[in-house]
């Protein structure tokens, strides 16, 4: 009996049995499982934003020059803000969105003044912020520390787009992003969403060199659905600005830069890249007078060190 020793286990049974093997194993499957969620989440996304390019509500990129509307009548008033000129319309038969303010027909004894119809529509934003959900964006300069941070948390959630000119995701926390220290909010625009479906807000001056044409940045936002708790939706950026073309002469281009999102509770959501560092134009003074583009006046966002970034807040109201 003193001499007897137990047989030694198979290999495989060694192997297996090993704590650290076991453990090892544990981790690599777990890491599997989450990459492959990650890749899920990532081409589930990219199919939406491509659906989302294909319809006639998101503008296809151009850079083409803006051409002027010869028949204006035919466009709608859209809704403006306190800086804000009057947004562009949708022409939904070819998905063209000009960019062009037009002005309202003159007044006539039966007709309400345009200042009278601009303070009724203040009042009924007002009534309807009290108790319903609305959608809150936030124009803000970012340095480039904390919007690389931003990438990465974006990254954790698994929905993180990194286009060829410009990026958008799911913020985690969107109120820690907005009060983060190296984060200024330039503008903040509030929208109820009782009423519509659709929402858009221009800011920007006309063209010096043509009048006809409008300088800037206008949001369209498009509800898909809403409950108590999250909101999803498209939202679309489109800048009309002079850029140089291929061959260096200096344009009128419209561009557009479309996402799909759906947040609620702590998260948000957000889109950078839209802004050029310079606007090329002669009246320049009078564009960074408009709270967004006083970003052009910035040192660090002149020389690539912060960028413009759009925040989206859902507030579900009372």
């Amino acid at each position: 009996m003193e001499n007897f020793k137990p047989a030694t286990p198979p290999a495989w049974k060694r192997f297996f049995g090993n704590p650290l093997i076991q453990l090892s194993l544990l981790v690599v499957v777990a890491g599997g499982v989450g990459v492959s969620l990650y890749q899920k989440g990532q081409q589930n996304l990219e199919r939406r934003v491509s659906y989302l390019r294909s319809t006639v509500q998101i503008n296809p990129t151009s850079n083409e020059p803006v051409q002027p509307i010869a028949e204006a009548q035919d466009l709608a008033e859209a809704p403006t803000t306190d800086q804000a000129s009057q947004a562009p319309q949708a022409d939904g038969a070819d998905g063209v969105v000009t960019a062009y303010k037009v002005n309202p027909p003159a007044a006539t004894a039966a007709t309400p003044t345009a200042a009278a119809l601009v303070d009724d529509k203040n009042k009924e934003r007002s009534l309807a912020k009290t108790g319903a959900p609305h959608l809150v964006v936030y124009y803000a300069e970012v340095s480039r520390g904390s919007l690389n941070g931003l990438f990465a948390a974006s990254r954790s959630t698994g929905q993180f787009m990194n286009f060829n000119d410009y990026s958008a995701g799911i913020v985690p926390s969107i109120r820690r992003s907005l009060s983060a220290p190296q984060t200024k909010i330039l503008h903040k625009e509030d929208r109820a969403l009782d009423n519509s479906k659709t929402l858009q807000w221009s800011y920007g001056l006309k063209d010096r060199r043509d009048p006809s044409v409008e300088i800037g940045l206008t949001t369209f936002f498009e509800l898909s659905e809403m409950d108590n708790n999250n909101l999803r939706g498209n939202l679309e950026i489109q800048r009309t600005w002079r850029e140089p073309t291929s061959s260096g002469a200096m344009e009128i281009q419209r561009k557009s830069f479309p996402a799909i999102f759906e947040i609620g509770g702590e998260t948000g959501f957000f889109m950078s890249g839209v802004l050029p560092p310079q606007s090329n134009l002669e009246n320049d003074d009078e564009l960074t007078a408009i709270d967004v583009f006083k970003i052009l006046r910035s040192p660090q966002f002149r020389t690539g060190d912060s960028e413009l970034v759009i925040f989206v807040e859902f507030e579900k109201g009372n």
